[in-house]
């Protein structure tokens, strides 16, 4: 039910940069796939394809940072009909997280929000429901609806171009160097074309992140754990993050990330999107 739609590969010329266009429309449709879109998001970030299904660390993500859920649990989209009563009763509450981070669509009649902002407004304001609001699901007519507005990434980019990324306010989620060490995932270096002939006395660029990468090991080797030694990487490191859009994220990505003005590793990124999108 959490699918690769399709793949762009090699978008830096290096072999290595790529985007991955999913599909998490049905993520909400029932509590087994809630379970499979957040520990999807999970696997990748922790690098553990075990984890793919995993009840227990679903629980865990679900209690991480003090009650409020981790944000992998902003990939499971929610889509409110306004004709719907219990949803109207979602939606009566005049300041929520549900209306923060959602999204009118198809002229109003929805609001297109995520799991994560249901589980906050109910464990922070339970009186204000009749009923448990965590197990509003959607229907597969919803998620068809869902389907066609809200859109998922993976992404593997340079540390910068992750930077700039991040910068929109889109769903994000990243592979956590703090737990995922070089030993078990070893690290992949993006060097641009003007960068991989500058040279000084102690080597060429390449020479400078085997320097780096040399002392990164070491630094495990002698009891530094991987959160500590991570900061000797140089910023040509490599990335995998999630990201999930609603339609004017979406829209506001496409429209800086595509201008001539754009870096040109962001603008690969933007460019690869939309092809995997069909436009």
């Amino acid at each position: 039910m959490i699918n690769m739609i399709n793949k762009k590969e090699n978008i830096f010329g290096d072999d290595i940069a790529f985007v991955e266009n999913w599909d998490f429309s049905k993520a909400n449709l029932n509590e087994e796939n809630r379970i499979l879109a957040i520990t999807q998001v999970a696997s990748i970030c922790y690098q553990s394809p075990k984890a793919l299904g995993s009840e227990s660390l679903y629980n865990r993500l679900m209690a991480e940072s003090q009650g409020l859920p981790s944000s992998s649990f902003e990939f499971v989209p929610v889509l409110l009909d306004f004709t719907n009563e219990k949803h109207k009763e979602i939606l009566a509450l005049e300041f929520s997280n549900t209306k923060k981070f959602g999204e009118l669509i198809c002229d109003g009649k929805y609001l297109l929000t995520n799991y994560r902002a249901l589980v906050y407004d109910f464990e922070n304001n339970p009186k204000e429901y009749s009923f448990d609001i965590r197990t509003t699901y959607n229907t597969l007519e919803e998620c068809k609806i869902i389907e066609e507005y809200f859109k998922v990434f993976l992404f593997k980019v340079d540390f910068p171009t992750r930077s700039q990324m991040v910068r929109h306010r889109v769903n994000w989620q990243e592979l956590s160097r703090r737990y995922v060490s070089g030993k078990r995932v070893p690290f992949d270096f993006y060097v641009s074309e003007k960068m991989k002939d500058v040279t000084t006395e102690y080597g060429n660029t390449q020479k400078i992140l085997d320097i780096c990468l040399e002392h990164y090991y070491k630094a495990l080797e002698d009891g530094v754990k991987p959160q500590e030694a991570r900061r000797i990487i140089p910023q040509a490191g490599y990335s995998q993050i999630w990201g999930g859009f609603q339609p004017t994220q979406l829209e506001n990505y496409f429209k800086l990330r595509l201008d001539s003005h754009a870096q040109w590793e962001i603008r690969k990124t933007a460019e690869a999107m939309k092809e995997l999108l069909g436009n």
